[in-house]
């Protein structure tokens, strides 16, 4: 695939971000969203090239499911366009000036929707300013819609009580206002209510809406796309949980992203991965983290240690002193720990 060049409409512009951008854009916007286009309106500007998704991901340290994610989600909001050559290759992006919607609205704009594997998303749902709190022709219709109240029966069955009003107006706000379909709102209900006895929480309002808004601002839409992002939480949990983190449930959209790259750069299992957490406990009791694990990980991979079995022959090797004195085994024994130590302590300078 050849290069990707960023032009403008307007060639005039200067290095200043368009206050409509940050007024009416920015604020619906996730924070992914926004360094990706803050990134392309840099590279614009520079009049620079690159070569392909790969190379936004990783200056931001992200995937590039996220970039193309964002590249789409500010195609739908008329700031981008995308244009392909003849084999249906990236060949250009073009930044659009930001127009106030509230000035605007009703102006048509033509964009290229030739998009990258998909067809051309859904434009974002509108949120709530304020509490969910349906209105009583809102409520009305609820009533009166036979997929909803389906949905209300479900969700009674899976939660194994009678809903409050909290839980129906949750249910319609997630149903009309972020318009998941039918389908994904029926497993929303069967994920929260399958660990509904150890973790009570989950059949809460509040913890099932913030589920529901995830997936509709990551433009989840299948129960398929629901499950994976699922499990990357899940796998990010169980790392948590083995790093003795327990103040907190779920992972941060950058460790997320982290645990991303061990699975696709490295090729580590999840098994692999909460071992590196137990691994790093062990070796920093009072403050374990994802560095220290990005290490241990890097370590592994480069003795070529793949599976459990692997770490456990290399630690059994490492332990047996083999006539050596007690010295020379202690020294043999910290040389991979002081390794690592320089390693993350140049990590950590580079990302400084």
């Amino acid at each position: 695939m050849g290069t990707i060049k960023l032009t403008s409409e307007d060639e005039g512009s200067n290095s200043i971000l368009s206050n409509i951008f940050i007024d009416y854009y920015m604020p619906e916007a996730n924070g992914t969203f926004v360094k990706v286009y803050l990134y392309l309106l840099r590279l614009q500007q520079g009049n620079r090239q690159i070569s392909g998704f790969s190379e936004i991901a990783d200056h931001l340290s992200c995937t590039d499911n996220d970039v193309e994610r964002a590249i789409k989600y500010w195609i739908g909001k008329g700031l981008l366009q995308y244009r392909t050559d003849e084999k249906g290759d990236p060949a250009g992006i073009i930044l659009c000036q930001p127009q106030s919607p509230d000035i605007d609205a009703l102006t048509p704009r033509i964009v290229d929707f030739k998009l990258v594997r998909t067809e051309q998303p859904e434009p974002a749902p509108k949120k709530r300013k304020k509490a969910v709190q349906p209105s009583i022709a809102e409520l009305e219709k609820a009533l009166t819609d036979s997929h909803f109240l389906e949905l209300k029966k479900e969700a009674e069955a899976f939660f194994r009580r009678p809903l409050d009003d909290k839980d129906i107006n949750t249910l319609w706000y997630i149903y009309d206002d972020l318009h998941l379909p039918f389908d994904l709102c029926e497993y929303l209900l069967e994920y929260c209510a399958e660990s509904k006895t150890d973790h009570p929480e989950r059949i809460k309002p509040d913890y099932y809406k913030k589920i529901a808004e995830n997936w509709a601002e990551e433009g989840i839409r299948t129960r398929e796309e629901a499950a994976a992002a699922s499990s990357r939480r899940f796998i990010g949990t169980k790392m948590l949980r083995a790093l003795g983190i327990k103040d907190r449930y779920v992972p941060t959209d950058a460790e997320i992203r982290m645990i991303d790259e061990w699975r696709s750069r490295y090729g580590f299992s999840d098994e692999m991965l909460v071992l590196a957490c137990e691994k790093a406990l062990w070796r920093d009791p009072k403050s374990p983290g994802f560095p220290l694990v990005k290490g241990i990980l890097e370590s592994w991979y480069s003795q070529g240690l793949r599976t459990p079995q692997d770490v456990a022959r290399s630690d059994t090797k490492k332990r047996r002193p083999s006539g050596k004195t007690q010295n020379e085994f202690m020294q043999s024994d910290m040389s991979d720990d002081l390794a690592l130590i320089e390693r993350m302590s140049l990590e950590q300078v580079k990302e400084s």
